[in-house]
Formats: C-alpha cells, sequence, structure tokens
C-alpha cells in the first residue's frame, strides 16, 4: 500500500476556531489554501519526468475551507500512483514527485497561511 504525502499543521483547528470566536470567517482563508494548493500543484508538475506531459499536466490544486489539496491521476491518466510510488514488479522507479513537492512547499504554505490569518486579522480590525 502506498503511503500519503503531505503535512498537517497541528493545532490549525483550534486556531480556527478562535478566529472563528473573534469573528474571522472560515471561508476568508479559503483564498489562502487555493493558493497553497495551486502552488503546490505547479511544484509537483515540475518534479515529474515524463514522456508526453500528460501526467504533469493533470497535476491540479483543491481548495477547500480549511485545508489545501494537490492530486494526480484519474481515469484519463491512471498511471500517476505507480509513477509517483514506483512498481517493482514492472521495473519502474519511484519518482516521488508528490513528496518532493511537499518538501519544498511546507515552509512556503505555512508562510502563505500565516500571512493570510494575519491580514484577515488586520481586515477586520482584531489586531
Amino acid at each position: 500500500m502506498a503511503s500519503r504525502s503531505g503535512f498537517r499543521v497541528e493545532g490549525l483547528s483550534q486556531v480556527v476556531r478562535a478566529l472563528q470566536g473573534l469573528g474571522l470567517e472560515v471561508d476568508d482563508l479559503k483564498a489562502a489554501f487555493s493558493k497553497i494548493a495551486d502552488e503546490g500543484a505547479r511544484a509537483a508538475s515540475r518534479f515529474v519526468r515524463s514522456r508526453t506531459g500528460r501526467l504533469a499536466d493533470d497535476v491540479r490544486g483543491n481548495r477547500a475551507k480549511s485545508k489545501a489539496v494537490v492530486t494526480a491521476g484519474r481515469a484519463s491518466v491512471p498511471y500517476a500512483g505507480p509513477i509517483n510510488y514506483g512498481w517493482p514488479a514492472r521495473n519502474i522507479a519511484p519518482q516521488a514527485f508528490m513528496q518532493k513537492a511537499d518538501e519544498q512547499m511546507q515552509p512556503k504554505a505555512l508562510r502563505l497561511l500565516e500571512d493570510e490569518i494575519n491580514s484577515q486579522i488586520r481586515r477586520k480590525g482584531l489586531s
């Protein structure tokens, strides 16, 4: 079974609840999560080595109100998992493009999220 990649911001749920208590809407953070997801998708697609470019073109960012998710693969690109994680039986070495993007994005994502939270606090006059 392939392991999941990514990182979790410990305490983010508590921070969001506290900000909601101060009057900040969780939807106000969607822009930050969207930016993180978009930048993460661009980073992951840069790490993909492919012949046709279809897999790199398929890496996409999805935003939600409390997280940013980067995905690759679908019915038309079913080989995203084997390319990322490898498939020893077929002599496919893992590229780990998603994990490389995670490593690159972790400090940047935390900074983007912190900047957006501080911006929302100032915008709401809560500072």
